[in-house]
């Protein structure tokens, strides 16, 4: 499969190896001033829910409470992610199709936390609390982008809320949790793979060929996705997946195309 796969800041990340779910993630921000007391409780309030609060520390750093109970914090950094890692990981996101360039214009970032020690139960559930504390951060730092180091992707402010909009237990926010790229061969065969899945305790998803329209690729493997984080680890080596028996596709649990020393679910259209 054409395209090189090269890690990047997600896959430097010290997560524990028996609990790799996302606790943090960087918003690309416009403004280096610190936001106020007030506008913070506004956002968390209105975003989180009456029962969140909002506490300004005199470093200008947010701590987001709930009761007795500290849910996370947002520290604004006044320059840049270093290395050009965020444009980086925004570049060849179709889903930002000038990612590299709008996400280069930001001027600071914001380190969004979920706290450690009091961090939901299950990994979806932490990447949910993160994805709104992350909400919150892009209102107060006049955010432009979200760089999700877990899955090595950035995505642009108005995809990550469209995304994010209603999102629940039942309606995850996918598109941004993870990455989708499309690759191609030089003989011309399309694929796809995803990246961020095992921040789930999950194998990643790849198609390693397809013909026809990648969106209609990339809604099966979203669809797909979305199961497995509500479900779990449930698709067996050799399952079908699909809507009706005409639809029915074969997964195989078998070596990445991009990165052989991994296993992953692989999608085969036509057996």
């Amino acid at each position: 499969m054409a395209g090189t796969f090269s890690p990047s800041a997600g896959d430097e990340i010290d997560h524990d190896a028996e609990d790799p779910r996302a606790r943090f993630c960087f918003v690309l921000a416009s403004s280096t001033e610190p936001c106020n007391a007030d506008k913070a409780g506004e956002a968390v309030t209105e975003i989180l829910g009456p029962e969140f609060l909002a506490e300004v520390h005199d470093d200008g750093v947010v701590g987001v409470t709930c009761g007795s109970e500290t849910i996370g914090f947002l520290a604004l950094m006044p320059a840049p992610v270093p290395g050009g890692e965020a444009e980086d990981n925004a570049d060849g996101n179709f889903l930002w199709p000038n990612g590299r360039e709008e996400s280069a214009a930001h001027r600071a970032h914001v380190l969004v936390i979920v706290a450690g020690a009091s961090a939901p139960g299950s990994p979806v559930e932490s990447a949910l609390m993160l994805s709104k504390l992350t909400l919150v951060a892009l209102r107060l730092y006049d955010g432009s982008g979200v760089y999700w180091g877990s899955a090595g992707v950035c995505n642009s402010r108005a995809f990550f809320e469209a995304s994010c909009e209603g999102m629940s237990e039942g309606q995850l926010p996918v598109p941004v949790w993870l990455r989708f790229q499309f690759v191609r061969d030089d003989d011309g065969t399309k694929g796809l793979y995803t990246r961020g899945m095992p921040q789930f305790g999950l194998m990643d998803i790849e198609v390693e060929r397809f013909d026809g329209d990648p969106e209609d690729v990339f809604g099966i493997v979203c669809g797909m996705a979305h199961y497995l984080l509500q479900s779990g680890p449930v698709i067996a080596d050799g399952n079908t997946v699909g809507g009706s028996p005409e639809e029915q596709i074969i997964v195989r649990h078998l070596p990445s195309r991009v990165d052989p020393g991994r296993t992953v679910y692989k999608i085969l259209f036509g057996g």
